[in-house]
């Protein structure tokens, strides 16, 4: 039998599109909320006897294959294998990859899939990161599963392994594992270093990136692997992969912040968690949530940027109308929390949270004082623009009522002050974003500031391993741009707040 013809036969299409997106029986077929355009009724027709799904809104989909090349970005050749994966059928004598060489992300894939192999050997000699792992009870079997392993603390370890094992430079470079300053004769550094790994999945499992944890006093914590062919950090979140099916079943998603969050929140048997990797929580992000879940628990860090990070996520969910519920905890963070009481958070998370605006409420009336003047001034500039935000008019208006009788006013001052409210958009630009967040100068950009201050040091600035992204890289291509004459702040290429904080640096 044809393979394709085999494929289409064991994965009928609403089985497929079931998988990304929330069903409705309607007719002889079914309807969803299209998942590739920001669709806010079902106009996705899912038709089982012919085989396909189509969006009249948009006209996207098709068969299966047409579907997955969409909805996962992948060519024609990569849906045939993987869809192929998934049922069972055997593609012999159905050639899916080039003639002449191999795919090259396939190609990349193999580098990132060795350098894992590589970390985690290292994990089991390294006794320093084993203790680390310890005291954060995170058990072999749990590193097993998540692929957690060590870089070693050197410049060239990992480089040197990958090319003994048949991989190029630039390929290693492709992959974000090496970094390279000079692009025609200059050395390759490895870019993670006496680092506890974490290797970053996409949603159907494949590794297109890792995390880095510092063992070490370097000033960055965590860093991640760079924009590559395969790793989009805007795109991927991490441990979507092992969540997905949980998340489906449950209709829910509980969002973390980092890596150690999502580990523990597996190790007291909560699977649907997920969190962003190197990066604020995105657009993009929110719209892969959607497809498998109904509603969004929030489960964030206790701090100021926790606070804030919640709110940006409320935001951006309230764009796609998805409801957004949040878990208040006793401890900083998932993790601590989970160390602590286990049994409570797991009972938290089971129960679905709180309305992230319900919990908004709460705080105030907790540490304001409503009834002066200033106390509602001040709940107000926080609750406008969060109900400004809501999608749904019934909602808006459910929450008109109960922030009037919060504060002691009328449902029609609070719509005068609502129609004055200053829409500014969600600021979709994450690196700028974490350049807002933080407090200090890395030892990179100081000397960068100094190389400001005395242009003629400008030569030495090829001594700097090359920033990876951010503001730090942004400066660095900016200085290195500018002619050593004409060396100054006015001068250089930079996005507004990024000269703003050049300015602080100079």
């Amino acid at each position: 039998m044809d393979p394709l013809i085999d494929i289409k036969a064991r994965l009928p299409i609403e089985e497929l599109v079931g998988q990304y997106c929330q069903l409705k029986k309607k007719g002889k077929g079914f309807v969803c909320v299209c998942p590739f355009h920001n669709d806010t009724h079902p106009s996705m027709q899912v038709s089982p006897d012919k085989g396909i799904a189509y969006c009249f809104a948009c006209s996207s989909g098709g068969d299966i294959f047409s579907f997955y090349q969409k909805i996962e970005s992948v060519d024609f050749r990569q849906a045939v294998k993987d869809l192929a994966e998934k049922t069972g059928v055997k593609l012999e004598g159905f050639r899916t990859e080039p003639s002449i060489k191999k795919d090259e992300k396939e190609r990349l894939r193999e580098v990132l899939s060795a350098a894992k192999d590589f970390y985690y050997h290292h994990l089991k000699t390294s006794k320093l990161a084993q203790a680390y792992l310890k005291e954060r009870a995170v058990t072999g079997e749990l590193a097993k599963e998540f692929g957690i392993g060590v870089a070693p603390d050197s410049f060239s370890d990992t480089y040197q392994y990958l090319l003994k094992k048949g991989f190029s430079r630039k390929e290693i470079v492709d992959t974000s594992l090496g970094i390279q300053k000079d692009l025609q004769e200059g050395k390759i550094y490895d870019r993670f270093r006496h680092r506890l790994m974490f290797p970053i999945h996409d949603g159907n499992g494949e590794l297109v990136g890792f995390g880095g944890r510092t063992l070490g006093e370097d000033d960055a914590k965590y860093i991640n692997s760079g924009e590559t062919a395969l790793y989009n950090k805007s795109n991927v979140l991490y441990g979507l992969h092992l969540a997905k099916e949980s998340i489906r079943l449950e209709k829910k998603v509980i969002l973390v912040e980092g890596y150690f969050d999502v580990i523990a929140c597996h190790r007291i048997g909560v699977k649907n968690v997920v969190a962003v990797s190197g990066t604020a929580l995105t657009e993009q992000h929110v719209k892969t949530l959607k497809r498998y879940a109904e509603r969004v628990i929030l489960c964030l860090d206790q701090d100021a940027a926790g606070k804030q990070a919640a709110e940006r996520a409320f935001l951006l969910c309230c764009e796609q109308e998805l409801p957004v519920y949040a878990v208040t905890l006793t401890k900083k963070d998932p993790d601590e929390e989970a160390l602590d009481d286990p049994d409570g958070l797991q009972k938290r998370f089971a129960e679905g949270g709180t309305p992230y605006l319900d919990l908004i409420m709460e705080g105030l009336h907790r540490t304001l004082d409503l009834t002066s003047s200033d106390g509602k001034r001040a709940a107000l500039s926080q609750l406008m623009p969060l109900l400004n935000a809501l999608q749904s008019s019934v909602e808006r208006e459910h929450y008109l009522e109960t922030i009037a009788n919060l504060l002691g006013t009328t449902r029609l001052s609070l719509e005068e002050d609502l129609k004055a409210v200053d829409v500014t958009p969600v600021n979709r630009s994450e690196d700028i974003e974490d350049c807002e967040k933080r407090d200090g100068f890395s030892s990179a950009e100081l000397a960068m500031g100094i190389i400001l201050l005395f242009p003629t040091l400008k030569p030495l600035l090829e001594e700097l391993i090359q920033p990876e992204d951010g503001f730090a890289c942004a400066l660095y291509e900016a200085i290195k741009e500018a002619p050593e004459a004409e060396l100054t702040l006015e001068s250089l290429t930079l996005e507004p707040l990024y000269r703003e904080r050049a300015s602080v640096l100079e």
